[in-house]
Formats: C-alpha cells, sequence, structure tokens
C-alpha cells in the first residue's frame, strides 16, 4: 500500500441524489477523480489508464432496486469510482478507490506484475513512434519506400513472448502497412516486418522479419495492386442503379420510454450503462406480467472475446486479440450515424471516458436505441373457413458498434414481444492480411485474396456474462439432452421406432458446470428457479439458452492461447457469485499467463444449485476467409438467445394487437394505389 498524503476532502459538488448508482461518471467527475488522486499522491508521475465507476456490491443494489425485501430498502448508495493509474517511466500498476460523496482517497495500492488494458493514447503513440524509429525508416527503404508518411501500423497487444517474457515490461507489437494514397486500403499493402514496442521507454526494441516460407525469394516485394471499397474508389458510375428507397417511418412516435438510462418497451424494464471495457452493459431487466414484476437478469455484457488466428509460426503465434479485456470495447466505440448505422426513429446515448492526463473525451452516439418490424410474431389459418390471423412482431434494439484495428462489431441486444431475448455479433471490416512472396502459398493456415495477400484462419470467441435473477436471486442451471427411446424398432416399448424424449439434469458443481455443446442431443441450457413452480408443468419455472454458433477452440488446450482464453473451451462455464469476477480473462487481461480467468476459478469445486450464480456463456465462428471477404467483409453473424420456458401462463405476446396494413403503408408492388386500412385478421 502507497501512502497516502493528508488531504482535504475535496467538494465534489456531487449530490447522490442526482445520480443512479450505476449510471457511468461524468465528464466533471472524471477530472474530479483524478484530481483527487493526484493530490493523494504527489510524488508519483502517473497516467491515467482507466477511470470508470465502481458498480456498487449486489447485495446492496439489490436492495436498492427494491428485490431484497428481507430488510429495510435501502435507499443511497455511496458514488466511487476506480481507478488503474501507470506511473512513468516503470510501468508500474496502481489502482485508486475515490469516494465521490466525500472527495477522498480511499485506497491507492500498487498491483504488481500485471499489465492493465491498452489505450487508445498508446496505440496513437505507438504508431508515430514506430514511422519515426530509424530502423524501421531503414526496413522501408528496403523495400522501396522512401515517403514515411505512407507508412502504417496497428499496434497489438503482444501476447507473450519469447525474447520479453511476463508482465514486468509493458510490450506492444505493430503489424505493419503501407498506403498509396490518402485513405487508400492499407491491407492490400502488408509490409513483412514487425517492430517490437517498450512502451516505458517508449522505443523500439527490436524488429522482426517474417520471411517467405516455400519460395526462392529472401523477402517478398511490396503488392501494389489497389483494392479499395470507399465510394471514391468504386466511383459513382459503378453503383447499381436499380435500388429504390426504403423508408421506416414512426408517425406517431416510438413505443418506448426513457427516464435516464432506464428503459421502459413492451412489459419490459431494464437499465443500460456503458464502461470503457465491456461497453454497452444491461441491467435489471423484469418483465411485467399481468399484476407481477418478474425479475429475469441482473447483468448482461459480453465480458470477453478472442481472435486466435491459425499460423503457428512466428510472429503469427502471437496473434490472438482479446477485445475486450486488451483495448475495451467502450474505448473502440463509434460515434453513430443517423439513418446508416441506425435506421428508423432513433434515440441515442452518449458515453464518456478519460484520457491519460485524467481529461474527459466524449463519444456522442455511442448507444442506439430504436424499434424495428421482426417479422411474424405469430399467425394461424383456419382451412375450414379460411379466416386467417396475423400479428407482426417487432423487437427492440439497443446497440453499438465497434473498431478494433481492422475487425468492426456491430453488437446487438434484441428484446421482443413474445418475452425472448436475443444477442447477435454482426462481424465486418477487414481482414488481417499478411504478405507472400510473389511465388510464396499460404500454406494449409490461410487463402490468398488477391495476388500476395494472404487472409489467415482464424476464429472469433465471444463470452458472455450472465447474472441471472430468474423470479429471485438464487437460480439452478439445468441440461437438456434429448434422447432416442434406447429400444430398436420393433421392441415393445418402441414398435414403429420413432420414440424420443427429453433427459434433464440439474449441475450440482462447478464442474458439472463446465458444459459443452452436442448437436447429436440437441442440448440446451436452462436457468431456472426452484423455488417456483409452473403450475401446469409441475416443473421449476425457467429460461432457455440456445445458440447454434458453438465451435471449438482448435488452438492445443495447453498453447498460449488455451492457457489465456480457457473461456473458449467451453460452451458453458457456471460459477457461484463473485463480485471480483467481471471478465473471463480476467480483470488484467493484457499479457496475462491465465492465472486468473473462469478456467481457473473453477478448479475448486464449489455448488452451483440454488445458489447466486453466474454463467459464462461462449459462442462463435471459425472464419477460413474467402475471396469475397475482401477488400471489406460483409458481415458474417453469430450470437445466441434466451426464451422463457414454462414461465409464463401461455404465449406472454397474444395481447399484441393485430398489425393494420393501412398504418404500415403497405401496398402491391404492381400498383401506386395504397390499401385501404385493414386488420391482419380479416378473411
Amino acid at each position: 500500500m502507497s501512502s497516502l498524503k493528508e488531504i482535504n476532502p475535496i467538494s465534489t459538488n456531487t449530490e447522490n441524489s442526482r445520480f443512479h448508482p450505476l449510471d457511468q461518471l461524468t465528464g466533471d467527475e472524471i477530472m474530479t477523480v483524478a484530481e483527487i488522486v493526484r493530490k493523494g499522491v504527489p510524488n508519483l508521475n502517473i497516467v491515467f489508464n482507466t477511470i470508470t465507476l465502481k458498480e456498487p456490491k449486489k447485495e446492496l443494489m439489490m436492495s436498492y432496486l427494491g428485490w431484497d425485501t428481507t430488510k429495510p430498502r435501502i435507499t443511497k448508495i455511496e458514488r466511487e469510482a476506480l481507478v488503474v493509474a501507470l506511473e512513468k517511466p516503470s510501468m508500474k500498476c496502481y489502482e485508486a478507490l475515490v469516494s465521490l460523496d466525500n472527495g477522498q482517497l480511499k485506497r491507492f495500492e500498487h498491483i504488481p506484475d500485471v499489465q492493465p488494458i491498452l489505450t487508445m493514447d498508446e496505440m496513437f503513440e505507438v504508431e508515430e513512434l514506430v514511422a519515426k524509429d530509424p530502423r524501421v525508416q531503414a526496413e522501408c527503404r528496403e523495400l522501396g519506400i522512401e515517403d514515411m508518411s505512407c507508412v502504417f501500423s496497428d499496434p497489438w497487444a503482444i501476447a507473450r513472448h519469447v525474447t520479453y517474457k511476463g508482465r514486468s515490461k509493458r510490450m506492444m507489437q505493430a503489424l505493419m502497412y503501407m498506403r498509396t494514397c490518402e485513405d487508400d486500403n492499407q491491407y492490400a499493402h502488408p509490409l513483412d516486418f514487425v517492430p517490437i514496442i517498450d512502451l516505458g521507454l517508449m522505443k523500439v526494441v527490436d524488429i522482426e522479419r517474417i520471411k517467405p516460407r516455400d519460395s526462392k525469394f529472401t523477402r517478398p516485394t511490396i503488392p501494389l495492386e489497389k483494392h479499395n471499397f470507399l465510394p471514391e474508389f468504386v466511383g459513382e458510375e459503378n453503383f447499381r442503379k436499380d435500388i429504390k428507397p426504403i423508408i421506416v417511418q414512426q408517425p406517431e412516435g416510438v413505443s418506448f420510454k426513457v427516464k435516464g438510462t432506464e428503459i421502459d418497451w413492451q412489459k419490459w424494464n431494464m437499465k443500460i450503462s456503458m464502461n470503457y471495457r465491456e461497453g454497452l452493459v444491461i441491467h435489471n431487466v423484469s418483465y411485467q406480467d399481468g399484476a407481477e414484476k418478474r425479475p429475469l437478469f441482473y447483468r448482461i455484457s459480453l465480458s470477453e472475446m478472442v481472435v486466435p488466428y491459425a499460423d503457428p509460426f512466428t510472429p503469427h503465434n502471437r496473434k490472438h486479440a482479446f477485445d475486450v479485456g486488451e483495448y475495451g470495447l467502450g474505448l473502440c466505440t463509434n460515434t453513430l450515424t443517423l439513418g446508416c448505422d441506425c435506421l428508423g426513429s432513433i434515440y441515442y446515448f452518449d458515453a464518456t471516458f478519460n484520457d491519460h492526463n485524467g481529461k474527459p473525451f466524449h463519444v456522442p452516439n455511442a448507444i442506439c436505441l430504436h424499434e424495428e418490424d421482426a417479422g411474424i410474431l405469430f399467425k394461424h389459418t383456419d382451412y375450414r373457413n379460411g379466416r386467417a390471423h396475423a400479428v407482426r412482431s417487432r423487437r427492440l434494439v439497443i446497440s453499438q458498434i465497434v473498431t478494433v484495428a481492422n475487425y468492426d462489431y456491430g453488437l446487438y441486444y434484441y428484446f421482443y414481444q413474445d418475452g425472448s431475448f436475443q444477442y447477435e455479433v454482426k462481424a465486418t471490416g477487414e481482414l488481417n492480411t499478411h504478405v507472400l512472396a510473389e511465388d510464396e502459398t499460404p500454406g494449409p493456415y490461410g487463402v490468398m485474396v488477391a495476388p500476395q495477400i494472404n487472409a489467415q484462419y482464424h476464429q472469433h470467441f465471444f463470452t458472455m456474462r450472465i447474472d441471472p435473477m430468474v423470479d429471485g436471486a438464487n437460480n439452478s442451471i439445468c441440461k437438456v439432452d434429448t434422447q432416442r427411446v434406447p429400444h430398436a424398432t420393433g421392441h415393445p416399448n418402441n414398435m414403429y421406432g420413432n420414440g424420443f424424449y427429453s433427459e434433464s439434469t440439474i449441475l450440482k458443481d462447478t464442474a458439472e458446470g463446465q458444459q459443452t455443446a452436442n448437436y447429436e442431443t440437441a442440448r440446451f441450457w436452462k436457468i431456472i428457479n426452484e423455488n417456483r413452480i409452473h403450475p401446469y408443468s409441475k416443473g421449476p419455472v425457467g429460461w432457455k439458452i440456445v445458440s447454434n454458433h458453438h465451435t471449438p477452440l482448435f488452438a492445443q488446450d495447453d498453447s498460449v492461447v488455451g492457457q489465456r482464453a480457457g473461456f473458449a473451451k467451453k460452451a458453458l462455464w457456471v460459477t457461484p457469485y463473485n463480485e471480483n469476477q467481471i471478465f473471463a480473462g480476467g480483470f488484467y487481461c493484457n499479457q496475462s499467463d491465465g492465472d486468473d480467468n473462469v478456467e481457473h476459478w473453477v478448479k475448486d469445486v464449489q455448488s452451483i444449485q440454488n445458489k447466486d450464480i453466474v454463467l459464462w456463456y461462449t459462442f462463435g465462428v471459425t472464419h477460413l476467409p474467402r475471396v469475397e471477404d475482401f477488400p471489406v467483409m460483409p458481415v458474417e453473424m453469430c450470437g445466441f438467445s434466451m426464451k422463457p420456458c414454462n414461465f409464463f401462463m401461455a404465449n406472454p405476446g397474444i395481447d399484441v394487437p393485430p398489425t393494420n396494413k393501412g398504418i404500415n403503408h403497405s401496398k402491391l408492388a404492381s400498383k401506386e394505389k395504397e390499401n385501404k386500412a385493414a386488420c391482419c385478421t380479416k378473411l
């Protein structure tokens, strides 16, 4: 523990009642926190890695939110900020806890042998440093590049490096590219060397060349053919001419209500927040079921993701990006553009983060909220009299889009009128490319998407942290497998061979809570409340969780990425609630060794039945790139859904009124005349 200078509390002018306990820090609060820390440790030369809200303890929030009625309701919770700072030039990591209610530094301590998240400030500094480095310039001259303004780099986390082991040094690697003109696609011109940077020294300490493997050449030439997708390169004359406008209108306004960051929509209620790391977080999700407001989920977020690449040779073996834990989805979030990123009647939420000086920077339109048509909610046609009754569905969309170097990810939370929930990732952006010599092949680890341009095979794993409170704080997880009747056709108990049944197993501890997908049994899992029995099904009420996007981790279990990203080895992990276990790859994920992740947490077997539990749910894609993914990649979608399973008394969307054809302005494409107003429930 570092000694703190005794100072008088700083007046924060923060009235606790102005804020919900989960509201992100304002710009003024960020500056106040930085001032408090500086005054508390005046002898340290620190830069502010992150300044963020310290979320209150769950036990306090359950009372504050009204779910815990066993004691008097808590109406005021201390507002605190968590600070991660780096001391220069040692790059030692410190954590601070600041009370915004009384303006005091409550804790300041050195955290040994860790490296916190990489920031945009550092990435810009590294790119500028690399371009000015004499050895980098010499490499570029040898490749025929004289103008260093044409050279660009993507600073990446270094994972683990055989020469620079451990976390005592804060390191990065830079993947190198060039452009032939402003706004040219740099991934069409990859370079063949990787500078290694020591951020403490702010110096290029090594340069690694990537040698051609099956080639007569010792070094590749730079591919100069342009592969661009921006409109000025494509040319207006080459655009399709047969696209007519699609206009989304809500002439009577939106169906949702927003109060601060609390959202009400179609019996759903929730609160949202934004932080530097997970980005968008959904809190305190409930559903109004008749006269009863039923709690569903305390907190849902994208806890971690990893993108491991397949090429086993240096330096490609270090390419496994943890986009949450190494870069931060909040820090990488886009400002969304009306009518482009989001279509319709849009409500935006802004975000505020900090720079290295402890000053706020503002991201307008960081979160998009809107409604959209979602096809048919339900329909039935009575074949006897021809009467058809159709009700169209709509969904509430809460989304953000992040850019992490070459990749862009659209992250979408969907809520539906039938009480179901869906999370979807839309991966797009550009492939990470590697240059090949003129006669070189990608081998078995990639595909040539253009002459001399190799797009390496890789995977994308996304791990959600789901903190359920289905009808109460204590829940269990049930595995459901569908099995064939174990009797051959002709057996008295399976005479015609068509029999199958479901088999449910409640997971009792963290050993059983480590689950893999099984398509042979159509396996899914349910979050159940064993303390509330459904009157019809005679079983616990619950919510099922399913995904068609499970894929195994193809790296070896004991590989570097296998050790660091243990969460990707299973489709589901279940742990008892622990307020310090928020990130599946560990709080200090950057340059980590894997000793603080979900795989490590379950080594000690603990009970998970009828407890306050957390689900770590992993889905993803194995991406074997196509030529069609270049120069810019069409969206690749993956995700999961949760649905009520013997939770309600009937279809909860049955009270959604039928759609009016006149209101939604549907008409025959072959006729310009509008249809008369009519419901979709007539003969």
